[in-house]
């Protein structure tokens, strides 16, 4: 980390010389990806990168360059690059650098950056695992079209003209699989992921039979008639539908007149049960960072409560428009301009119990497609195909595929019939919810 920062350092320097207020971003990251077939290795590839982004301040105006190497030259280039461009941008009196910081801020802790200790060879023998694993099964698995196990590493770097500096390093593991099972002229397939710090921590076991297990139920699966039904998503699927509406938290788009809730703060919008809030540190959570792309600290903040909407996402340049706290989720790669983020999403459970939760009839949702394609986030309304389960309490009444259920987010969050009182993690770990039952979407089918 002390080589990357000498490269931070000088670019802050050289901005320095020509009168600049300016911080930098370095990232970096190595892949090392695994993918079988037949049994066999089919993919053994690693790769690597480092990018490097300034962004400097002069006379009110903003300018913003990147490069992807590092010798003195280029560094130069990218700052001249960065003010000449800020030559032609309008005023933005609101964006500033004001962090001022005497000691480096290190965010690396052992929960998000474990020693690897494992060989080469155990990695490998753990991607053909994800295909022979999953045709073990059942003879009807034709193939697993989509394997893969790979390690990501990264190191983030933030430093600016007022001595701020903070750095960061990651290791992940994440591995998935597929069955694509044919049985009477008839296909279904599904995949499953896991996430881990280490190979150890990654569930092989789960990502069988998980993919199994949804591609066999699903086989010959058909529409379900048409009507209005109550829905309970599958925590992935739940954790997309609220990414395809997730401009509505952000003091960004508020900003700029394309957020609908941007008049909003202070109104109930969902259900009194309804809390949700972004927790960088949240023990179970993968989404771990210790500073936002200004060098802030960050930490846990409230977004919607009991129904009621209490903020945005904010950095420093929001927060100042709208004049209220920052809540310190700026969001800026090394390619980018400033804007926000968030970090672990966990929705509150409520008070009723999973057994409660699932009697009678309802619709769970266990695969979608063409869900951004279908979604406006500034009406609210999304209409998507949908694969699942008619089911009651536990039990599958029919396994349906080739629906569509439409409906309305703004609506969805005040027509939440029940909340779980168990909290559940979509795959990547990084939303965390208690089963939702939804009433009266329109599902098409039959």
């Amino acid at each position: 980390m002390e080589d990357y920062r000498n490269i931070v350092e000088d670019v802050l320097k050289i901005a320095k010389s020509k009168g600049v207020d300016a911080d930098c971003i370095l990232n970096t990251n190595s892949l090392l990806s695994l993918k079988s077939e037949d049994q066999e290795l089919s993919e053994h590839k690693v790769s690597s990168s480092l990018v490097l982004g300034v962004r400097v301040i002069k006379d009110k105006r903003v300018g913003t360059s990147y490069s992807e190497s590092w010798d003195k030259e280029s560094l130069g280039q990218m700052v001249d690059s960065a003010i000449g461009f800020s030559k032609y941008t309008k005023e933005e009196p609101l964006e500033t650098i004001d962090l001022k910081r005497a000691d480096f801020l290190e965010g690396t802790i052992d929960k998000v950056y474990k020693e690897d200790d494992s060989s080469l060879e155990e990695k490998i023998k753990f991607c053909l695992s994800l295909e022979s694993e999953v045709k073990k099964k059942d003879s009807a698995v034709k193939s697993t079209p989509y394997n893969n196990l790979s390690r990501s590493e990264s190191e983030n770097l933030y430093g600016n003209s007022l001595g701020t500096f903070c750095g960061q390093k990651t290791r992940s593991f994440s591995c998935f699989t597929s069955a694509l099972i044919e049985k009477e002229n008839q296909q279904s397939m599904h995949y499953h992921v896991s996430v881990g710090r280490k190979l150890s921590e990654l569930n092989l076991s789960e990502v069988v039979e998980e993919s199994y297990l949804h591609a066999n139920k699903l086989l010959g699966a058909g529409p379900i008639e048409t009507g209005h039904y109550d829905v309970i998503f599958k925590t992935d699927e739940l954790a997309d539908l609220f990414s395809c509406f997730s401009g509505l938290l952000s003091g960004h788009s508020a900003m700029n007149d394309t957020n609908p809730w941007k008049n909003k703060v202070g109104e109930v919008l969902a259900m009194s049960e309804f809390s949700l809030l972004d927790d960088p540190s949240f023990e179970k959570g993968f989404s771990y960072t210790k500073f936002d792309n200004e060098g802030e600290l960050t930490g846990k903040t409230t977004l919607i409560e009991n129904g009621k909407l209490e903020t945005f996402y904010h950095n420093s340049k929001t927060s100042k428009f709208f004049k209220v706290p920052n809540t310190f989720h700026a969001a800026r790669s090394a390619r980018g301009s400033l804007g926000v983020s968030g970090s672990n999403q966990i929705i509150l459970p409520g008070s009723t119990s999973e057994s409660e939760l699932k009697k009678d009839r309802y619709f769970e949702v266990v695969k979608m497609q063409g869900l951004f394609s279908g979604a406006d986030s500034v009406s609210g309304n999304f209409s998507f195909g949908a694969s699942g389960y008619l089911k009651e309490g536990d039990n599958i009444l029919t396994p349906a595929a080739g629906i569509t259920i439409s409906g309305n987010f703004f609506e969805l969050l005040k027509e939440i019939k029940m909340m779980g009182s168990t909290t559940h993690s979509n795959n990547s770990r990084g939303f965390f919810s208690p089963a939702i039952r939804f009433g009266g979407l329109k599902i098409a089918g039959k």
